[in-house]
Parts: structure tokens; sequence; C-alpha cells
């Protein structure tokens, strides 16, 4: 069992996964899985920083220039490039002990595949649906 997880989507996974009203186990494996995607977007985050960083112009001590709050980017397409990449990249949730959390996330998505999602919530939706392969069952099934 593997789940995989774009950075780019990582937010608007979290954001989704907070609105779902759930109980008990359901809701603890939730938090588990939003853990591990906040402790993956923190990684994201500095990196971005980093990219910035990098591809901003430098003062005399060699730092990045930072006017009004904004990184002085010297080419925007080259860290464009870089954030593009940095977004595809994925965090990888492999079985073993998250065997319990990803089964338990598949079976709250498949409970709730009758509502009615709109816009971003509907992407992420069939995104997360996709990634806990859903519609495949697994061998002992999905426990309640």
């Amino acid at each position: 069992m593997r789940v995989e997880i774009e950075n780019g989507k990582l937010v608007t996974a979290i954001n989704f996964m907070y609105e779902l009203k759930l109980t008990r186990k359901h809701s603890r494996f939730r938090r588990h899985f939003i853990n591990l995607m906040n402790e993956s977007l923190k990684v994201v985050e500095d990196d971005r920083k980093e990219l910035l960083k990098e591809h901003s112009h430098k003062d005399e001590k060699g730092e990045a220039i930072v006017k009004d709050g904004q990184y002085d980017v010297k080419d925007m397409d080259a860290l464009s490039n870089d954030l593009k990449e940095l977004n595809t990249e994925k965090l990888v949730i492999e079985g073993g002990d998250n065997r319990e959390m990803i089964r338990t996330i598949k079976h709250v998505l498949k409970k709730f595949e009758d509502e009615e999602y709109e816009a971003q919530a509907s992407e992420i939706y069939d995104y997360l649906c996709e990634q806990f392969s859903v519609d495949v069952e697994d061998e002992k099934g999905a426990e309640e």
C-alpha cells in the first residue's frame, strides 16, 4: 500500500480533510493523515524560501535582497520552473506503520462518494480518491 500526494495539492487536501465530519477512528486517522501532510508542507515551505533566496539578487554580504517584504528575484522564469518542479514532487506514504491509516482514509473517502462537491473541493476529492485507489478493492477490505 502506497499513497502519493503532490506538494502543490497539500494545502487543498489538508483543508478538504478538515471539513469532513468524522468521529472516533475516522477522525483519529484523519488527524494522523493531516499531521503527515503538515510536516511535509513545512519542508516544502522551507524549500520554497530557499529557492526564492537562490534566485534573488544578493547584497555585498551575499544575502538575498528583500524589498518591501518581497525577494528581489533576478530570473522569474528559472524561479517559476523550480517552483513548478517543487510542487510536482510528492509526499509518499508507504504502508507498514501507515497501513491502517491508509485503509481508514480510503474508507472515509468511499463513504463520502455520494456527496456533492463544487470547484476545488470536487477536484481534490477526485484526486484523493485516485491516490487512495478508492475504486480498487483491497485484499482485506476497508475496516470500519
